[in-house]
């Protein structure tokens, strides 16, 4: 059984100027923990997970005191946290995990199957011969194959 028997063929993509928010709500409205990222060209250039969302944002810890032409002068913790705010990750581009794991419509499913596994991964995103996606392979999907 190769990928293309298995794959979901209707996959949603975002690109890198996705905003976070916006992905957060797909993740939420589609019931859906990956999505593959495409560059203006539709090629595949990363995957965003909720596990992106989750693990690679993490609070940022403000120093007291910033040193300033040799002395140190106190800060606003509570400014200087809205500042962090505004700069951290609000894109895609800020926070997939690059370069991706792919697959073509071709590869065997067991070797899918030890992609996920070996990658700890949840999902490969299926592409063409030029790297544009045209399906995805999740572990439900797996689950799936096996029961048909």
């Amino acid at each position: 059984m190769l990928a293309k028997d298995i794959m979901t063929k209707e996959v949603i993509v975002v690109t890198e100027t996705t905003t976070i928010d916006e992905v957060s709500k797909i993740f939420i409205d589609k019931n859906i923990s990956g999505l593959p990222v495409v560059n203006q060209y539709n090629k595949l250039v990363g995957v965003i997970s909720e596990g992106d969302l989750v693990y690679k944002q993490k609070p940022v810890k403000p120093p007291l005191f910033i040193n300033l032409f040799d002395g140190l002068i106190p800060i606003d913790r509570k400014e200087f946290q809205e500042d962090m705010k505004r700069i951290a990750a609000y894109q895609v581009g800020d926070l997939m995990s690059k370069p991706p794991v792919y697959a073509y419509e071709d590869t065997p499913v067991s070797e899918i199957a030890s992609m996920i596994i070996d990658q700890k991964i949840n999902r490969v995103p299926i592409v063409n011969e030029v790297q544009e996606v045209v399906g995805i392979v999740s572990r439900h999907d797996l689950v799936r194959s096996m029961v048909q």
